[in-house]
């Protein structure tokens, strides 16, 4: 009995979607980082010694967390991605997206409902961080949002953006066999 339930606990744990995230984010070959984001970066690190809300000094270099969540933050300020209130301007997010992917109607249709399907849980899951707002003086919403959409955009890679490889079509009939759902 036991050696029965040590096997279905090492398939399930070699099921675990969450071990497959990064891999799924190096099949799909979908661009990550623009302009916007790379300016965000840049600008952030040299000014990697803040001060917080709360008189602390912040590193940004050595916080990487913070790090990506003043990048998504900074990113959304930019470009307007936010109405007043903090709530989502899809809209422009939209429009953002048909111009920097302006060949792809499929992969901005993906992400504009991916942002959308996305929104109330990364509202949920952004008030969970609230508390470090007053660590490094960011946003924790854009982040969250840009999370839980890039997570749904890699589980429904559009096939035009699947890299062929042998190692992500190994990992594509893993996750198939395991019943995770792939375009």
């Amino acid at each position: 009995m036991f050696v029965l339930s040590a096997l279905k606990n090492e398939v399930d744990s070699s099921c675990d979607k969450a071990k497959y995230s990064k891999l799924l984010r190096s099949c799909c070959n979908i661009p990550r980082n623009d302009q916007s984001s790379n300016a965000c970066r840049k600008s952030l690190i040299s000014q990697s010694k803040q001060t917080t809300n709360n008189g602390e000094k912040s590193n940004l270099k050595k916080d990487k967390i913070a790090l990506h969540a003043c990048i998504a933050d900074c990113i959304f300020k930019r470009n307007g991605y936010l109405h007043a209130n903090g709530t989502l301007n899809l809209p422009i997010v939209e429009r953002s997206l048909k111009q920097r992917f302006k060949n792809d109607e499929a992969l901005v249709q993906l992400m504009v409902k991916s942002f959308e399907g996305c929104v109330d849980s990364a509202e949920a899951r952004s008030k969970q961080f609230e508390w470090l707002h007053s660590k490094d003086n960011c946003d924790y919403f854009p982040a969250t949002l840009l999370s839980c959409t890039m997570e749904h955009v890699y589980n429904n890679c559009p096939v035009t953006k699947w890299k062929n490889t042998n190692e992500c079509q190994a990992m594509r009939k893993k996750l198939t066999d395991c019943g995770i759902k792939l375009k």
